[in-house]
């Protein structure tokens, strides 16, 4: 018995990556790789142009808009997050001056937000900032 027989051979074709190397297996792999890449890249940036593009015929609104074409429904949706002032909002609930080893942060809830009486509202909104999202584009074919 050969002590130096792989002891993988027993599992058929065990040629080493090296061989597979020289064979020239892995270079048009590595080619279709590099070129699908390539152009998956030019296919998001283009993307990204066009989703804008779209979003420049909705309002700059929260929410979901839909619009008809001949062939298709083109639906833009806008989230949007809120941030709240942190300073501002320190004012607002007159907190005591802390050391400046230690921090402060304050946040409100926006469900909870919400749900308060107006009045309680006006009194936070000068700390809130509300962002925009990047829009989501849906185009669904019409059938």
């Amino acid at each position: 018995m050969n002590t130096e027989t792989d002891s993988w051979s027993v599992f058929g074709d065990t040629t080493s990556a090296d061989d597979t190397l020289k064979a020239g297996l892995l270079e048009p792999l590595a080619e279709e790789y590099a070129g699908l890449k390539s152009q998956s890249e030019v296919i998001a940036e283009r993307l990204g142009q066009l989703e804008n593009e779209i979003a420049h015929f909705f309002p700059q609104e929260f929410g979901e808009l839909a619009k008809s074409t001949q062939k298709f429904e083109v639906i833009v949706s806008r989230s949007e997050r809120w941030a709240w002032d942190k300073v501002a909002l320190d004012r607002q609930f007159n907190g005591e001056i802390l050391p400046d080893h230690v921090k402060r942060t304050l946040t409100v809830d926006k469900r909870k937000f919400q749900r308060l009486p107006p009045a309680e509202q006006d009194a936070l909104r000068p700390a809130l900032t509300r962002k925009m999202d990047k829009p989501r584009i849906k185009v669904i074919p019409h059938v």
